[in-house]
């Protein structure tokens, strides 16, 4: 299948109470990598798969990036993996693809977790680094440390530079190559910072956790994540910001384990 997704089961050798396999996603310009760390961790007592979203990371460029279109390769994954049930975690952008797949296809999904995401419109607050990627002049560089220097005359943020890196790959006709498609993402922005609101309610159990210092999920947001998530629960997580997994980890991953042993 050209257009299956790449992904990883991380196996478990200790399951006692045959929970269904955890199902992580990452968010934009992010990979499956971004949930390594954490993968490892949880798969101790549970099977847990990660995935790199259609045109990240190594998964296949396609054209499109709506949200029925992530949710649906997902499908595609747990087919193959003849998966009939599971827990599915997102961050970001996978959140709203998390968030999606739940309120269209409620059966497949046990337990939901939301990272730092809230089911709605956002303002383009990528735009200006997207813009910076699709210009950068990368078949010019001999190094990451170059390239990171001309980014740096855009993004002053040495973190999110970091963050950024992670996509570049070596191209064979010289110098570097953003690995994600960046041509498309920049196409489907629109339909990415948005949310279709369906008239909908995903019943079963789902925890919202969102960074004490992100601004990506604010008080007014509660209605409408009780809304369309009636049995959903919010956790903050403090001393953090955007990526509450990756900047508290341990608080972070007790978190997680308390809600899916609950």
């Amino acid at each position: 299948m050209k257009s299956l997704l790449h992904y990883k089961v991380y196996t478990s050798a200790i399951n006692k109470n045959h929970t269904p396999p955890l199902l992580l996603l990452h968010g934009l310009l992010g990979s499956m990598d971004n949930w390594r760390a954490q993968a490892k961790r949880l798969s101790q007592s549970r099977p847990i798969i990660t995935l790199d979203l259609r045109n990240h990371g190594h998964s296949p460029h396609l054209i499109g990036m709506s949200y029925k279109q992530m949710a649906l390769d997902i499908m595609k994954v747990l087919e193959r993996e003849k998966l009939t049930t599971i827990d599915l975690l997102g961050h970001s952008m996978g959140g709203k693809v998390a968030m999606w797949l739940a309120l269209h296809y409620p059966h497949l999904i046990a337990r939901l977790i939301v990272v730092d995401i809230a089911p709605k419109q956002y303002p383009l607050w990528h735009q200006k680094i997207l813009t910076v990627m699709l210009q950068a002049p990368l078949f010019q560089f001999q190094s990451r440390q170059q390239i990171d220097h001309y980014l740096s005359q855009f993004i002053e943020d040495e973190s999110e530079r970091a963050f950024l890196s992670k996509n570049l790959q070596r191209s064979p006709q010289g110098g570097y190559k953003w690995r994600s498609n960046i041509n498309e993402i920049v196409k489907s922005y629109l339909k990415i910072a948005a949310f279709p609101l369906p008239q909908l309610v995903f019943t079963k159990q789902t925890l919202f956790i969102r960074g004490e210092d992100s601004p990506y999920i604010i008080p007014s947001d509660s209605l409408l994540i009780s809304a369309l998530f009636p049995q959903s629960e919010m956790h903050t997580i403090s001393a953090s910001g955007h990526l509450p997994h990756i900047e508290q980890a341990e608080r972070f991953y007790q978190c997680l384990e308390g809600f899916l042993n609950s």
